[in-house]
């Protein structure tokens, strides 16, 4: 009888863990495909340039540009802010215009985004005006 007990709780531990296992697999997976990944930054990462009017950040998925930001630092560290918006019919590319014109040197474009489904996600690249 005892050892009976015995089973059935070790079956009853084991099935609450698999399915709490289970669960967090499900909600870490969807966790990473939930954010918005950069895919097609122009400039792109580790390029050469002559200076550009306007920078386009596609993302893996449609983003918010009310909620999301783009600063450029030279070299120097200093920094300068772009205005942001979507690109025409495009949800996922944001258009970046530089508050002022773009000197030559190392540059570092760094972004933050809220996506449509308000996950936040951030990151960094950098280019070179020649």
């Amino acid at each position: 009888m005892m050892q009976s007990f015995a089973i059935a709780c070790e079956y009853v531990w084991m099935k609450t863990y698999a399915a709490a296992i289970l669960a967090l697999a499900s909600v870490l997976s969807t966790s990473v495909w939930a954010h918005a990944h950069l895919r097609t930054p122009s400039p792109a990462p580790d390029s050469t340039v002559a200076a550009p009017a306007e920078l386009r950040l596609g993302f893996s998925e449609g983003v918010e540009p009310a909620f999301s930001e783009v600063t450029l630092v030279n070299d120097k560290g200093e920094q300068v802010k772009t205005q942001v918006h979507r690109a025409d019919g495009d949800d996922s590319t944001l258009i970046a215009t530089p508050a002022l014109p773009l000197s030559t040197g190392a540059w570092d474009v760094q972004w933050k985004v809220v996506s449509v489904d308000t996950h936040r996600s951030e990151g960094h690249y950098r280019f070179t005006i020649k």
